[in-house]
């Protein structure tokens, strides 16, 4: 469920002439996921949350330099995690040298791009689901059994049992291209 081309030259335009509601879309759609990308980094989301607009301020400094939407998305990522790397490395934390070597490794990175990446594909599908089923799968990834979703929604278990079945459905539907993603993520609530 990637953004349309015409979406994405429509959100282009906006961007490189300077539009703010341009810039908070992309805001909007990409802030979750690198702030989860940084905190695996840094192991801290506010210190995340402070590397992710940091890099928003450097997009929005260079914005008119942007020619292609994913060019812009791969900017962010990499501005991302090099002041992730800068302030590891300028906190001297003590890591292993193998586990340096694996987060500064190009593997390490596409990895975690690509995950992130998947998640908020998997989220923004997510909310376009009707509102009853996406409190259902909201309440599971929380870790909440179908006993607890159904009290805390007022409804019988039977209904939170249904509810996560069509939404397991439409999901799979909507994210057949990510269908890796889908799997490992809905097998554990699906069936608890």
């Amino acid at each position: 469920m990637e953004r349309k081309n015409c979406d994405s030259e429509v959100l282009l335009r906006g961007l490189r002439q300077g539009d703010e509601r341009a810039f908070r879309i992309l805001f909007e759609e990409f802030y979750t996921a690198l702030c989860l990308f940084a905190t695996r980094f840094l192991g801290d989301s506010e210190a995340a949350a402070d590397v992710v607009q940091e890099a928003f301020l450097k997009y929005w400094d260079r914005h008119t330099d942007f020619d292609n939407y994913y060019k812009i998305k791969s900017f962010l990522y990499v501005v991302v995690r090099h002041a992730c790397l800068n302030r590891i490395r300028d906190q001297h934390v003590n890591v292993e040298i193998v586990e340096d070597m694996a987060i500064d490794s190009d593997e390490f990175f596409q990895t975690r791009v690509m995950e992130e990446e998947a998640y908020r594909v998997f989220y923004r599908t997510i909310d376009h689901l009707p509102q009853q089923m996406r409190t259902v799968i909201y309440y599971a990834l929380e870790g909440l059994k179908n006993a607890e979703i159904a009290q805390k929604m007022g409804v019988s278990e039977n209904a939170v049992h249904a509810y996560k079945k069509e939404a397991y459905k439409r999901l799979k539907e909507s994210m057949k291209d990510y269908y890796y993603l889908f799997e490992f993520l809905f097998l554990y609530f699906l069936y608890s």
